[in-house]
């Protein structure tokens, strides 16, 4: 291989890895459509002044939604760099006051969280349900899209009729 196209080659295999990173310790990222996040959203009860936590937060997109449409105090994680850096744009270009943070999830503090917003793998969520239940204080909602957290009874289901095949939000309340 050449210099100059190994040189060409590096920045994508950097945003693959990254990528790849991501997928094997937290999930695999898929946007969620604003559609859902704003039903989402809607579902936990989100007020103004509230601090919603989005742990695996992507490019930013439910910091946005909840800061500007809900008035809510934000603050995101995010485990890859590449994605990271995408959010940290978002926010900026959205003029987002809230916070996101390069970390991983299991290792942040989430303890003053009024709402949290979760798009996790079944697997993951089953890893996550311990820290919830021991970080989170009572009246703490999470919402969850796609997949309920493993062994725990949600307050409600909301299914979502316009995607193309059977998903649900559910909704949790920390007692």
């Amino acid at each position: 291989m050449k210099k100059a196209t190994f040189l060409a080659f590096l920045p994508f295999l950097f945003v693959f890895l990254s990528l790849l990173k991501s997928a094997l310790k937290g999930g695999p990222f898929v946007p969620t459509p604003k559609r859902i996040i704003r039903k989402a959203l809607k579902l936990a009860g989100l007020k103004e002044g509230e601090i919603l936590y989005d742990l695996g937060a992507g490019i930013g997109d439910v910091l946005i939604i909840g800061e500007k449409e809900f008035g809510a105090k934000v603050v995101g994680f995010e485990f890859s760099p590449i994605l990271y850096f995408l959010a940290k744009l978002n926010l900026f270009f959205h003029q987002i006051k809230g916070k996101i943070y390069y970390q991983n999830f299991f290792e942040a503090k989430i303890k003053n969280a009024d709402v949290i917003f979760l798009y996790l793998t079944p697997k993951i969520l089953e890893k996550l349900k311990e820290k919830l239940k021991k970080e989170l204080k009572p009246g703490t909602r999470i919402v969850c899209f796609s997949s309920p957290i493993p062994s725990w009874q949600p307050a409600k289901v909301f299914p979502l009729e316009e995607t193309r095949r059977k998903i649900n939000l559910y909704l949790y309340l920390i007692k």
